[in-house]
């Protein structure tokens, strides 16, 4: 048979505005799918900003059983509609791929008092912990740390990653949970240290951070970066998507040109086990949020 999707160009779906992390995501898949050939189809990557990726979920909804819309999936996929009544939740579509995760890092000022967990832990008086916003992934690990540690932090939300570096290098925090990318520079230049890592293994970008589970703290927790499809497409669009996808998470260039520079670390999951991973993640944010009292039952 021959075969007819896609039909049209594919339309590349951003949840937030231009230079955001869809954005570069999408824009950057685009380009190399279509440099090294990986589809014939126009690729057309589109911005749908608003209400923390929920307008892009309804607009991604909205071509409900048509393959040719391809949506960036972060955080936000799960947490805002667990935040907000939208009437759509990450079930409603198909997913994809996961691409890649961006791991958690908590992270001193290289001139200050904590130079390992041992004295995170050990600390006598309540420690202020930086991250962006209330009932980020940020909270979430901190939250975490500090009931595998027995201890309460004073966690301070702060809009935007470039406020909490500043708030670091001017000692107004006494460590950060962050993503790699606001610090990886700073850690180069000895200015931080980074004491440890959200993921389950060392990774290649920080070879000589342990893992929180290296230090008996059970905290498996990152940001993800993957791309679903509309709900109720059929089996062989979305084979088509997820080959495309899959061919370009194999391809160097993809590896030079996004995920080395934006610090992200490689985890493919293909459709079955990223579905899987979502529902995971769904209920670690419920459970997260609500015992933060953001969110009731």
């Amino acid at each position: 048979m021959a075969q007819d999707f896609p039909g049209r160009g594919i339309e590349f779906v951003a949840g937030y505005g231009p230079g955001g992390g869809h954005d570069t995501l999408l824009r950057s898949m685009a380009k190399v799918i279509q440099r090294e050939g990986i589809s014939d189809a126009a690729i057309n990557v589109v911005n749908k900003p608003g209400g923390s990726s929920s307008v892009a979920m309804g607009y991604l909804n909205s071509h409900r059983g048509d393959a040719h819309y391809l949506m960036a999936a972060t955080s936000s996929f799960i947490t805002t509609p667990l935040m907000s009544n939208i009437g759509l939740d990450y079930s409603d579509f198909t997913p994809i791929a996961r691409l890649g995760i961006d791991p958690e890092l908590l992270v001193v000022n290289a001139s200050g008092p904590y130079q390992s967990l041992e004295d995170i832990a050990n600390a006598e008086k309540t420690l202020n912990v930086g991250g962006t916003g209330t009932g980020s992934i940020e909270q979430i690990v901190a939250v975490q740390l500090g009931e595998a540690m027995g201890k309460k932090f004073n966690y301070i939300p702060f809009q935007g990653d470039g406020n909490v570096t500043s708030a670091l290098l001017s000692g107004q925090v006494d460590f950060v949970i962050t993503n790699p990318g606001p610090v990886k520079d700073f850690i180069a230049s000895n200015r931080f240290a980074a004491l440890g890592i959200s993921t389950g293994e060392r990774v290649d970008l920080f070879p000589d951070v342990p893992t929180f589970k290296e230090n008996n703290y059970d905290i498996e927790l990152s940001l993800f970066r993957g791309v679903v499809a509309a709900g109720d497409i059929s089996e062989e669009d979305k084979d088509y998507l997820v080959n495309m996808v899959t061919k370009l998470s194999q391809s160097p260039e993809w590896k030079t040109s996004y995920m080395e520079p934006n610090s992200v670390v490689p985890d493919f999951l293909g459709p079955d086990d990223f579905e899987h991973y979502l529902e995971k993640m769904n209920d670690v944010y419920k459970t997260s949020l609500t015992e933060l009292g953001i969110i009731s039952q």
